[in-house]
């Protein structure tokens, strides 16, 4: 099974979380960003160890940079860890939309494996 989840989040001058992925074991997934406002945005992709929030990448990755107006950008991101979420902020705030795809395994008449907590 595929699942595709594509919205928007607006970025707020304070570094904040922009949205997150939960799931029960590492994560991969292809992930599109675009930012649709006027301001550059800053963000980083961390991995949760359970205990911390660390970093994924080295500033100038795909993991750690600037996301300029009406730039867009796809990548795969992957972690060992269960629990990934992307953070960031724009002076004077933009729009940030988002796509995210990855794959689960679904049992034949089992659950699909969206969760809202």
């Amino acid at each position: 099974m595929i699942v595709t989840v594509t919205d928007s989040q607006l970025v707020g001058e304070t570094n904040s979380v922009l949205w997150s992925v939960i799931q029960q074991g590492p994560v991969s997934m292809a992930v599109v960003i675009k930012n649709s406002g006027i301001n550059t945005i800053n963000y980083r992709f961390q991995e949760f160890d359970g205990n911390v929030w660390t970093d994924m990448g080295a500033s100038g990755t795909d993991y750690y940079n600037t996301l300029m107006s009406g730039e867009v950008k796809l990548f795969k991101v992957y972690s060992g860890r269960p629990q990934v979420r992307m953070v960031g902020n724009a002076s004077g705030g933009a729009l940030l939309e988002f796509s995210i795809t990855r794959y689960a395994v679904r049992p034949s008449g089992g659950a699909l494996p969206i969760l809202n907590l």
